[in-house]
Order: C-alpha cells, then sequence, then structure tokens
C-alpha cells in the first residue's frame, strides 16, 4: 500500500469520526486534539508495519530513556 493512499484513509476515517463526534455534540477542543493525536500515533504505526520499519524497537528505545 502506498504511503499517500494510507494518509487519505487516515484522514478520511478520522473526519468521519471527527463528524460523528461534532454531530452528536460531543466534540471538545481537547477531545479533538486527542483524537487527532491517536489517530496520528495509530496510523504511524500501520505505516512502520507496512514499510517493514520496527517500530515497537524505537518505542523500547524511547522507554529506556
Amino acid at each position: 500500500m502506498e504511503v499517500n493512499r494510507l494518509e487519505k484513509l487516515k484522514n478520511r476515517q478520522l473526519a468521519r469520526f471527527l463528524n460523528h463526534l461534532k454531530k452528536t455534540g460531543q466534540l471538545t477542543p481537547g477531545l479533538e486534539s486527542d483524537v487527532k493525536r491517536a489517530y496520528s500515533f495509530a496510523f504511524e504505526d500501520v505505516e512502520a508495519l507496512i514499510l517493514g520499519l520496527d517500530k515497537e524497537k524505537e518505542d523500547d528505545n524511547f522507554k529506556k530513556a
């Protein structure tokens, strides 16, 4: 899967979820920021998996610092 396609998928799913939260009156600026951050973290891991990178090793090194 091309990285650009993955970015489009992330943005589409993020927009759908944020739109749902907005329509139901649940969206706050803080929640929006947290959701965007969580989607970014999750899709970074997906991208790394697709590209064959070992994100878990990077995360383990970060935790040790």
